[in-house]
């Protein structure tokens, strides 16, 4: 009989492995931790993040905001034990169940459940919560209608949850395969942090010109201008509001997010360096466009270069806006931008030729931290597919 054919088998199992996955309620292996830190032992104060799984409270606050007199009341999550975390997210509908896998104890909210494993492989159950095999369950036994960011549902209820159990060598065997694919991911994510900070070097380097390029025969290129933008690029804003956009249309849209949006509409076409005026956006979003779109009535378009490449620029500009807009700020932040603060931004001039070069060698650069980028996003969308098939 085929996968396909029996009740409770995954859709894609290893070869050697036969017979129906036994339903078993979480309770049945996983007991709720009870103890809490009654005489303060354990002083650091964990986390459970739908990103970054479970991590000391320091780190994900950059500060501790548990307060050290009511720690006492929290529970005690030693290594191994698994993590519920009812706040929902895009990441984690119904909330993260996460493992503690720092090597140490710490302590959590009693707005958590925190579960032993028993009798289980503890990679298996942890790659389980990792799949949305579980949602339904929630979906039926628990309420979001409560608050507006936390998932609502008893503990006693929570240990109902079925799950499908293969038998341990099965069990071992899918957990280990996640691990090693996670294991996989991490690489590569060390990889685009390497590209990303070598990037970041060269651009440190070239922008002080600490590294410079030669002419065909060798020899140094004239020494560096100063400027300011509006004497190199023309500074408008947008029409349009985020109102306009529209699911399928034909140009891009862009607004005071890093996420582009669709409109049927286009209000320029060419070169443009694109940034945010006002909002959380100030100072981190940046698009470099060259063709037909439209912008954000406070989103700024910089665009007809005089004699200036514009990707270098916009190189530049991404690095060091934030840095030069400060200037103009009594803050530490800047919430909005003016458009004479960008129009009298102070950039270097090299001679065109040299512009060229260096906007050129900084986007092979930038070209293979996107590529690493796509096999990172690829070996992710691998992972969510796997764990759809290989659990049920």
């Amino acid at each position: 009989m085929s996968n396909t054919q029996k009740k409770n088998v995954p859709e894609l199992r290893f070869p050697g492995f036969e017979g129906e996955w036994e339903e078993k309620k979480l309770g049945e292996f996983a007991g709720k931790v009870t103890q809490k830190n009654v005489d303060k032992k354990y002083i650091e104060t964990l986390t459970n993040s739908a990103e970054l799984g479970i991590i000391s409270q320091k780190d994900y606050f950059d500060k501790e905001i548990s307060n050290i007199d009511n720690i006492k009341k929290y529970y005690v999550v030693e290594e191994n034990d698994f993590v519920y975390n009812p706040r929902m997210s895009n990441y984690a509908p119904f909330g993260p169940v996460n493992r503690n896998k720092l090597g140490k104890k710490g302590v959590m909210s009693p707005l958590y459940t925190v579960f032993k494993i028993q009798s289980i492989d503890l990679n298996f159950i942890e790659f389980y919560f990792k799949s949305s095999k579980w949602y339904r369950f929630m979906a039926l036994n628990g309420d979001s209608g409560a608050r507006a960011d936390r998932f609502s549902i008893k503990d006693r209820t929570f240990m109902e949850m079925p799950l499908h159990i293969p038998c341990m060598d099965e069990q071992i065997k899918i957990g280990q395969f996640f691990s090693k694919l996670d294991l996989q991911i991490e690489l590569e994510e060390q990889k685009l942090e390497l590209l990303q900070q070598q990037k970041k070097g060269y651009m440190q380097k070239i922008f002080s010109q600490e590294l410079r390029f030669k002419d065909e025969n060798g020899k140094d290129y004239p020494e560096w201008e100063e400027t300011t933008i509006k004497e190199i690029a023309q500074i408008n804003t947008g029409k349009k509001d985020t109102k306009d956009a529209i699911t399928n249309g034909s140009y891009d849209f862009y607004v005071r997010s890093p996420i582009v949006y669709k409109i049927n509409t286009f209000s320029y076409e060419g070169e443009a360096i694109l940034t945010v005026g006002d909002g959380v956006g100030v100072g981190k979003v940046f698009h470099y466009v060259n063709g037909k779109f439209d912008y954000h009535q406070r989103v700024y378009k910089i665009s007809d270069f005089k004699n200036y490449y514009g990707l270098l620029l916009f190189y530049y500009f991404s690095q060091n806006f934030l840095k030069e807009t400060k200037k103009y700020s009594a803050k530490t932040s800047v919430d909005s931008v003016r458009k004479d603060m960008i129009a009298n931004m102070k950039v270097p001039r090299p001679i065109y030729i040299e512009q060229k070069k260096i906007g050129q060698f900084i986007k092979r650069v930038d070209n293979k931290t996107k590529i690493q980028k796509q096999v990172i996003e690829l070996l992710k969308q691998r992972k969510k597919s796997l764990l759809q098939k290989m659990f049920i």
